[in-house]
């Protein structure tokens, strides 16, 4: 309960500060995805106060993020462009039923009135460039040949969620090294549809990457997370291709099992998940080495693995 009290304060503090600028288009973005992570937040902590069910988080409506925050997912294409599934508002939704025609958000002077801040009005262009930063990213396939942009959220540190909606073997490369070890990322479902979850100990504004998929037409998504999102364990847990995981036991001797191509490593993290160091590393079958303790760590490979602790 302190931790949500503690995201929904650090969060309006973050809107305030982003409000203050140029008022443009990404200053009001900013301060929009601000107040919603300060919302999600009060609604988590209203959720545990009650012993209800924690609600679902989904980001703000793809076309217009003054819309608020979306509802559901549907499946929409851009003219001469692929099908994708985006997260759209309730009022897109029904737009988008009677028409499938895209809708660009509208030229009008908006009023915000923060906490402790004095209202102010920025007024928005009528479209968002092209390579704006998304708080959800979308798409189907790729060749590498696009550039994504997904918006950094206002709470640190953060992963990014990387899914698709079949199986498929996907290497994403980031534009920016600082903080990883690689550039390059092999996903894997081994068989089953992708999902990872991938550090970003980047204090930027947005992160960018490419996606190269072998193969097929995969639909695929990558969405911000916070923490809570990464597996805990203290004696064994399996996966499949890159995974952050967080080990909850004590120092000493563990087992990494891998069984898949090329090489495994296994990297602990620190505290903003950035790369600290490797802990093991080696090719498939049984590896031994040591724990250094609690923390994060992120696993990096193209199949199967376990990791348990002796």
């Amino acid at each position: 309960m302190r931790a949500e009290l503690s995201r929904a304060l650090d969060a309006y503090e973050q809107a305030k500060r982003d409000f203050v600028g140029g008022q443009t288009w990404a200053d009001a973005l900013d301060v929009l995805r601000a107040l919603d992570e300060g919302r999600h937040a009060l609604a988590c902590l209203d959720a545990l106060l009650t012993d209800g069910p924690l609600p679902e988080r989904m980001p703000l409506c793809f076309f217009d993020a003054r819309h608020g925050r979306a509802v559901r997912q549907v499946r929409w294409a851009p003219p001469g462009g692929i099908a994708r599934d985006i997260a759209v508002c309730a009022a897109d939704a029904v737009r988008l039923a009677e028409s499938p025609s895209p809708i660009a958000p509208r030229p009008e002077a908006v009023v915000s009135r923060l906490p402790g801040a004095q209202p102010r009005t920025a007024t928005f262009p009528k479209t968002t460039p092209v390579s704006a930063p998304q708080p959800q990213v979308s798409g189907k396939g790729s060749s590498g040949a696009q550039t994504h942009q997904l918006a950094m959220p206002s709470y640190r540190p953060a992963l990014m969620v990387f899914s698709t909606s079949e199986r498929a073997r996907v290497n994403l490369r980031f534009e920016d090294k600082k903080g990883r070890s690689s550039l390059l990322y092999r996903l894997s479902g081994d068989g089953t549809p992708v999902i990872a979850r991938i550090p970003l100990p980047e204090a930027k504004k947005a992160v960018a990457f490419r996606v190269f998929a072998a193969g097929g037409r995969e639909a695929w998504t990558a969405t911000p997370a916070p923490l809570r999102e990464v597996p805990r364990f203290h004696g064994e847990i399996n996966g499949t291709g890159s995974d952050v995981v967080h080990y909850r036991g004590e120092p000493g001797p563990g087992v990494l099992r891998y069984e898949g191509p090329s090489v495994i490593q296994l990297e602990a993290l620190d505290d903003r998940l950035a790369y600290r160091v490797t802990v093991a590393e080696g090719s498939a079958g049984e590896h031994t080495f040591q724990w250094p303790g609690r923390g994060y760590f992120q696993v990096r490979s193209a199949g199967a693995w376990s990791l348990s602790a002796v």
